[in-house]
């Protein structure tokens, strides 16, 4: 499975670093998340330098699949603790997988991101 997950990650040219960890991130997702995700071809994950006169992030419309299904992640993750990283991505993707929604209607959707990060084994660092 890791090599599946690096090939479908190429596509999107990562920065090194975050490449390695979206990958084993992914990798540990439940297989119909991973599925849900990886299938998608209209899901994106992207990386940015944020500075000076960075404004924009090219990313592609949302898909017809009923929300975005766009991942962007700043590479000032390099800086941080693993831990938090992971549960970044995990957090990201799982907006994702829930299209920008919570679990069920009137479910808070960072609420619901957090949730689904931390029965992934992904919990917010204290």
């Amino acid at each position: 499975m890791d090599q599946k997950v690096d090939r479908w990650l190429l596509r999107f040219e990562l920065d090194a670093f975050l490449h390695a960890h979206v990958a084993g991130v992914v990798t540990l997702l439940p297989d119909h998340v991973r599925d849900d995700i990886v299938s998608d071809q209209s899901f994106r994950i992207c990386d940015y330098e944020p500075g000076r006169g960075v404004v924009h992030v090219p990313m592609g419309m949302p898909g017809r699949n009923g929300g975005s299904r766009s991942v962007v992640l700043k590479r000032t993750l390099r800086r941080r603790p693993v831990e938090f990283v992971k549960y970044i991505i995990a957090h990201e993707l799982a907006h994702a997988h829930l299209r920008n929604a919570g679990r069920w209607p009137g479910d808070d959707p960072e609420r619901a991101a957090d949730a689904l990060a931390a029965e992934w084994g992904f919990p917010r660092p204290v």
